[in-house]
């Protein structure tokens, strides 16, 4: 499809006509279409982006609805798949898109070797196994991924909450050797029932820590979501390097650039460069 001058004309006046048929050109994977991956697809089909993988084995709920960007009360009454949801936001705003939408977990089969097909991967999961899952398999097919977090916690009895982009693309840092990986959680995250229930008779875990949700609102999600794109768009475009690691502070009304040196001999990172 030709490019549409017309229409980009305010992107290309940015980063030019080659920077926009890169866009065009790019087949995106993204992961996790809920608060923040729904913001995601949202964006990056107004940049131009018309090649998509989409991949969520979740349905829509009423807790959902606010932040999920493109949802409704029928989605929630119909019990709508959201890679669903997310299809139907990028076709209305770009009917022509090229979109394959797997209802599944990125960790099955038919998944992975879909998502080998993308150009780049955007994880927007809720757990640390998953992003280490992610973080694999992006570095075995040298893939560039972009991880997004939202979070809350306590800092010596002052609550804080934001999030954070980290964009691993060229082998030199990752999840993993950046120390982004939380191993106590992802171990909990792979007990079964009864080893949940030993873990907390020795340690004391709490049991909605095991498996809760925390809050979530659409403005840091977007922050966030937007946060990533514009990385994603700087590199995809050639108009900079991206920075990898971006965190957001909205309690303190901040954005910080990372600049924590890696752990050296990345088993990951060593194998993005193989």
């Amino acid at each position: 499809m030709a490019l549409d001058t017309t229409r980009y004309s305010r992107n290309i006046g940015l980063f030019g006509e080659s920077g926009q048929a890169c866009l065009n050109a790019l087949r995106i994977a993204v992961i996790g279409l809920g608060g923040l991956g729904s913001h995601i697809v949202q964006q990056t089909a107004y940049l131009g982006v018309r090649r998509f993988i989409l991949v969520d084995d979740d349905i829509v709920t009423l807790t959902n609805l606010n932040r999920l960007i493109g949802a409704s009360e029928v989605d929630v009454q119909q019990k709508q798949q959201k890679v669903a949801v997310a299809e139907r936001l990028v076709r209305l705003i770009q009917p022509s898109a090229d979109i394959l939408s797997l209802a599944t977990d990125f960790r099955e089969k038919e998944a992975r070797m879909k998502v080998e097909e993308a150009g780049v991967l955007f994880g927007c999961v809720d757990n640390d196994s998953a992003r280490l899952s992610l973080t694999e398999f992006a570095s075995r097919h040298r893939k560039p991924y972009m991880d997004l977090a939202t979070d809350t916690g306590d800092d010596g009895g002052q609550v804080w909450y934001g999030g954070r982009i980290f964009f691993a693309y060229n082998g030199t840092i990752c999840l993993s050797c950046a120390s982004e990986l939380d191993q106590r959680a992802m171990a909990i995250e792979s007990m079964t029932p009864k080893q949940h229930a030993e873990d907390r008779a020795i340690y004391g875990v709490p049991t909605d820590a095991l498996n809760g949700t925390g809050p979530a609102v659409v403005s840091i999600n977007g922050v966030v979501a937007s946060l990533g794109v514009t990385e994603f768009m700087v590199w995809a475009t050639g108009l900079r390097e991206p920075k990898p690691h971006i965190r957001y502070r909205a309690d303190l009304g901040r954005v910080t650039l990372v600049t924590d040196q890696p752990v050296i001999n990345c088993y990951y990172c060593s194998a993005f460069r193989q």
